[in-house]
């Protein structure tokens, strides 16, 4: 009877086929000793130990579930009288079925063992009751170990219960989790008092589930009950802290777990690092890098990597690369992340000779670049509008097998669309399609932007539609985003086309889409058109705001047509809407440029009086104003009450002084301006250094514009190409010819050309023999072309 019982058992588990592709296939000498020794003791039948083929049993089961259940299956076949499976065969027999996945051929041997009367311990159950959680079937779960194992007699121990915190805290139920906990420490979980890990589960649940202050809690819960944390226990509420970037929590909780006496590893180290990292201090991050070497803990490539992460994703590559060689200089092996966090760092700075240096590097240390490298290369040479780069890096990831994914055809769309190239954009952003890639709204942008520029109206709006369609949010924003784009570049006409769209569709424009249409309007000189567009929102219920009139108004300044300006500037006070201080600075200078200089001071006096606070670029605009009418004393009284208010001067403050003081001679005044720069906390800029070089160059004071020059590079100022052809064709025309030849020996090392007004300047003066003596003062490619000129 009992051997009819375990037969119809065994045919219930004989599934090897069902099992071997779930459990994997026996591997390797070891896999291969075992299975020898289980065939050999089950050969011997009585004669050998039953411990013996339950410990070859428990081996073959390590390296391969499938092969431990066929040999189960032919120890069943054998008998009772050559060799009986005990509770512990069931045992490895339940947690082969449940690693392979088979949940029901586990309880099918659960139920062989109850049948056969065997004393079910709790270790029988532990393999069921994960297979369970894992299947997020955690309510099962709990009701085997709270019912049934009580009814079979076994009582439930700490691992069982801790497998059900798990259970429920990945199922995000850490509260029931707690209750759990607390049943398990008054003993009402069957005598399974809780321990560290039981603690450290839920804490961790809460912590998942952002409920910190429960977390905390369950943490003092565990210090109460004289529960010792581990080092899981700490880095958990470490890593949770630093998560959300309370690092003086977390190296409080740091030196409380060295204080107990518990060592932090590299991975409590990582998350504070990261901590710092994400919370933007990166002096502190290197900083702790150095304490964990200090403390005997190696950094691994984790660590290198969040803080390469954080330096890149700062424009901070080259920094980057130092820790990088840092780190292959202590014997660590970049891994494929490493490279990526490096390549995006030289990608997003558009650092491409780098970026390629780093490649070839990664290629040379045997790590292929993967789908996320091409993505990188391509999304760069997009970035720096190198098209034919991008489509030959996008061409090679194809070759290689490497499916693109909706960032790289977007980036490619993106660019083909810059080029001008929309017809082949649009047949990589079919291609995309066809490979079940969805095109998000940017994509979508780029293309039917590309499309108005080239009058594809029909196209356009077929993309439109077939938008809704896919369920993509079409509102204003998405249309407002398109119309300034077209604005911005003067293709008013488009605009309004798509504004003409945007109503058919039944998307409202809002007071941003008629002020972004007038702006273009008034960007295009249009002010009739704006003024129509003006009379249109209000007639749909918009009310103009500040934005609305200022750039109405600016409009207006623009072409000169003050009086309508003023009417408008008039007409918005009358409305209740209340002028800014962009609006203040249109008006003034709108006032200055037509000479109106005592409206734009009475404009001032009552700007002060109603209390607005004025900007600086409100007093440049009132200098500069004064400056160009030939007011020059009263800017220089407004800029002298300027240095004695609390307000931060900026370069373009004292630029305004010093070009009026030297175009009114009044030279000694300009330099003493230029000289108090320093005196103000700043720093002379280009524009000072030209306007100072001009006047120099002007008096013919040749010694003090290499002083000048000097005091340039000294400060960090770059020269660039018009300001060292303006001195080079000033000089010339002074026959200054030997200087000259300095400046143009600059021109070269900073691989600047000859403006054609220079070269024109330069041949007319030097081809003749008038020069002839300083022909040998000139840089050598100067001087042999000279020479052949004159054959």
């Amino acid at each position: 009877m009992a051997r009819r019982a375990a037969s119809r058992a065994v045919g219930a588990l004989r599934s090897d086929g069902s099992i071997q592709g779930r459990g994997g296939r026996a591997g390797g000498s070891g896999a291969e000793d075992a299975r020898h020794v289980f065939d050999e003791l089950l050969r011997r039948g009585r004669g050998a130990s039953i411990y013996g083929l339950n410990r070859a049993l428990a081996d073959v089961a390590r390296h391969s579930p499938a092969a431990a259940v066929s040999r189960y299956n032919r120890m069943a076949r054998a008998g009772a009288g050559k060799v009986t499976p005990t509770v512990h065969t069931y045992g490895i027999l339940i947690g082969c079925c449940c690693r392979a996945g088979r949940l029901d051929l586990g309880f099918a041997a659960l139920g062989n063992v109850v049948k056969k009367g065997f004393r079910v311990e709790a270790i029988t159950f532990t393999p069921l009751l994960k297979g369970l959680c894992a299947d997020k079937r955690t309510s099962d779960a709990m009701d085997i170990v709270l019912r049934r194992m009580t009814e079979l007699s076994c009582m439930p121990d700490v691992f069982s219960c801790t497998i059900l915190l798990k259970g429920l805290c990945d199922e995000n139920r850490s509260q029931e989790a707690l209750e759990l906990l607390h049943m398990m420490a008054d003993d009402r979980g069957g005598g399974s008092a809780p321990d560290v890990v039981s603690y450290t589960t839920v804490i961790n649940g809460f912590f998942k589930e952002g409920d910190s202050d429960k977390a905390y809690s369950t943490y003092h819960e565990m210090l109460d009950r004289r529960i010792s944390p581990d080092v899981v226990t700490y880095s958990s509420i470490i890593a949770a802290l630093c998560k959300g970037q309370a690092m003086d929590k977390a190296m409080e909780v740091l030196t409380s777990m060295v204080k107990n006496g518990v060592m932090p590893n590299c991975m409590t180290y990582n998350s504070i690092l990261h901590g710092y990292c994400s919370s933007e201090q990166p002096k502190e991050a290197i900083g702790f890098l150095k304490k964990m070497r200090s403390d005997g803990v190696e950094p691994d490539v984790v660590t290198y990597n969040s803080l390469m992460d954080y330096l890149c994703k700062n424009g901070r590559s080259t920094e980057a690369r130092k820790i990088f060689d840092s780190m292959t200089k202590r014997g660590l092996e970049p891994d494929i992340a490493t490279y990526c966090t490096l390549l995006q760092g030289y990608a997003t700075k558009g650092a491409l000779v780098e970026m390629h240096a780093l490649l070839d590097l990664m290629v040379r240390n045997g790590i292929h670049p993967n789908h996320y490298v091409f993505s990188i290369l391509v999304c760069a040479y997009a970035k720096q509008e190198k098209v034919e780069e991008a489509m030959l890096v996008f061409s090679k990831m194809r070759q290689q097998g490497l499916n693109p994914n909706a960032v790289t055809y977007g980036a490619v769309i993106g660019i083909l669309c810059k080029s001008g190239r929309v017809e082949d954009a649009m047949l990589y952003f079919e291609q995309m399609i066809d490979e079940g890639l969805s095109p998000n709204i940017i994509v979508y942008t780029s293309l039917i932007h590309s499309l108005c520029i080239f009058d594809k109206w029909d196209k356009a709006e077929e993309l439109i539609l077939e938008m809704l369609d896919r369920g993509i949010c079409l509102n204003t924003i998405f249309f407002n985003s398109i119309i300034d784009s077209h604005c911005k570049e003067g293709r008013v006409i488009e605009s309004e086309k798509l504004f003409d769209l945007m109503v058919r569709i039944g998307v409202k424009p809002d007071i941003i889409t008629y002020s972004t249409l007038i702006d273009g309007y008034c960007l295009a000189g249009k002010m009739d058109e704006a003024m129509k567009l003006l009379s249109g929102m209000v007639s749909v219920g918009l009310k103009p705001n500040t934005v609305t009139y200022s750039t109405l108004i600016n409009g207006y300044c623009k072409i000169s047509r003050m009086e309508d300006a003023l009417v408008l500037f008039r007409e918005m006070e009358s409305s209740g809407v209340s002028p800014d201080i962009i609006t203040y600075n249109i008006i003034l200078q709108g006032l200055f440029q037509t000479r109106r200089t005592a409206a734009a001071k009475e404009l001032y006096v009552g700007i002060t009086k109603s209390g607005t606070q004025l900007e600086l670029s409100t007093y440049n605009i009132i200098l500069h104003g004064l400056c160009k009418n030939k007011l020059t004393d009263d800017a220089l009284r407004m800029f002298q009450n300027l240095c004695l208010m609390d307000l931060k001067l900026e370069a373009r403050t004292f630029n305004i002084m010093i070009d009026a003081l030297l175009k009114v001679g009044r030279n000694d005044e300009a330099k003493d301006l230029f000289v108090a720069f320093s005196s103000n906390g700043l720093v002379p800029n280009y524009w000072t250094y030209r306007l100072m070089a001009e006047n120099i160059i002007g008096q013919g004071l040749l010694e003090e514009l290499d002083q000048l020059f000097l005091s340039m590079e000294d400060n960090g100022c770059t020269v660039d190409s018009g300001m060292l052809n303006f001195i080079v064709r000033e000089l010339l025309q002074r026959g200054e010819i030997t200087r000259a030849g300095t400046y143009l020996s600059m021109i070269d090392e900073k691989h600047f050309s000859l403006e054609a007004s220079t070269a024109s300047l330069f041949i007319d003066l030097l081809s003749g023999g008038k020069y002839q003596e300083y022909h040998r003062f000139l840089p050598e490619k100067y001087k042999s072309f000279i020479e052949s000129l004159s054959c």
